[in-house]
């Protein structure tokens, strides 16, 4: 593909957004030579540092630019990113001690939570953990541990944010979509995963199955386990899904662990049709390749481009990108994106009318039903994404 991301999407982006994305690609005298031609075009650098922050990739933006010519870059503007440099460090410090504490503490309380993205994945994927933008610290855990786990958060100045009966939520009662906890003091926001809150996965998690496949991660003297290459990639790329791929640091994530970790590429699509989610996954695939340069075997870059739905569903994120829509706006684009990431229409149908009438917490909290009436919150649910999201695309 050639320097400018213009290629393989339709739709041309914002030099803005470009320089962002090249920033953050691989060095290669191509893209370098892309950069300065980018920056020799009069660019709003107001703009640059928004979608540098937006998407989460304002410390590649400042490391790529120092080493170029810092020359190009306005004082101010040049002020403002190694302040943000600066503060990216300072708050990966903070979360990476607490979720080596929260781990621990899980660890004595005879609880395997696991964690996932945050500074966990920063240690893992990248090369240098202050460039991931941490925001909170996620766990999974098996469902039956939920109400030890917050007891024990509780115990330790976190917040529930849920309803207390989704504690016992077990095989049955009401599940949240995730078990968040507010901070306290100088705590972070914690969420809690599980096999019933991991909703957009077309069926429920074997953790038994992904806890075999872990592997030992060292991070200043303590041993903590983290889930395998080929399980955080299929879960990645289903978290980027269930978000419509707003943020690019999500696609950054995959195209680092692959850069940085041997992947067994045989056992991830094995792992991701057992999950029912292989379009999911050759999405984010061809994302992180062609946006971020992510090397793929030529098997998979034979059956991505021989699969119509995944480069359709591509240029719907570009067209995001480059400004053209808002994919994430209107039920029935959601709806059509969702089925359409799905392996068959059979899986694409149920899947879309289970996360269409299957009501969440936020459903709950819109409309408050006596016990006996639960069952209607099937009804409510459509009824809160048509009011929240509208029934059709926007267009810009």
């Amino acid at each position: 593909m050639p320097p400018a991301i213009q290629g393989k999407p339709k739709n041309k982006m914002r030099p803005e957004l470009e320089l962002v994305i090249c920033s953050a690609r691989p060095n290669s005298p191509e893209n370098d030579e892309r950069i300065r031609e980018l920056l020799g075009k009069g660019l709003n650098w107001t703009d640059v540092l928004a979608y540098a922050s937006e998407h989460k990739l304002g410390a590649f933006l400042r490391e790529r630019l120092s080493a170029l010519d810092s020359a190009w870059l306005p004082p101010d503007q040049k002020k403002k990113l190694d302040e943000l440099g600066r503060e990216l460090a300072k708050n990966n410090l903070a979360y990476m001690g607490e979720m080596l504490w929260l781990c621990g503490t899980f660890e004595a309380a005879g609880i395997p939570a696991i964690p996932f993205k945050g500074p966990a994945l920063a240690w893992f994927a990248y090369p240098n953990f202050a460039h991931r933008t941490c925001v909170d610290l996620d766990f999974i855990l098996p469902q039956r541990y939920i109400p030890e786990a917050k007891e024990l958060l509780e115990h330790n100045g976190y917040a529930p944010q849920f309803d207390p009966i989704e504690a016992q939520a077990g095989a049955h009662r009401p599940a949240p979509g995730q078990y968040a906890f507010a901070p306290s003091g100088k705590r972070s926001h914690v969420e809690l995963h599980t096999e019933r809150t991991l909703r957009y996965f077309s069926r429920p998690l074997d953790l038994d199955e992904i806890n075999s496949r872990v592997i030992h991660l060292e991070i200043g003297g303590r041993n903590l386990r983290t889930f395998s290459v080929e399980d955080q990639l299929v879960m990645l790329c289903v978290h980027g899904a269930k978000h419509f791929w707003e943020r690019l640091a999500w696609i950054m994530d995959i195209a680092q662990l692959i850069a940085a970790r041997e992947v067994d590429w045989p056992l991830l699509t094995e792992t991701a049709s057992k999950m029912e989610s292989t379009r999911v996954l050759l999405l984010g695939l061809d994302l992180a390749h062609t946006l971020f340069d992510a090397p793929l075997p030529a098997q998979l870059l034979d059956e991505i481009g021989r699969d119509r739905a995944v480069r359709d569903l591509a240029e719907k994120v570009y067209e995001r990108y480059a400004g053209i829509s808002d994919q994430s706006a209107g039920v029935l684009h959601r709806a059509v994106f969702r089925f359409r990431l799905r392996d068959g229409i059979r899986q694409g149908l149920r899947h879309t009318l289970h996360l269409a009438l299957s009501p969440t917490e936020s459903d709950r909290q819109a409309v408050g039903l006596p016990c006996w009436l639960t069952p209607l919150y099937m009804l409510v649910r459509p009824w809160r994404l048509l009011r929240e999201y509208g029934l059709g695309s926007k267009r810009r």
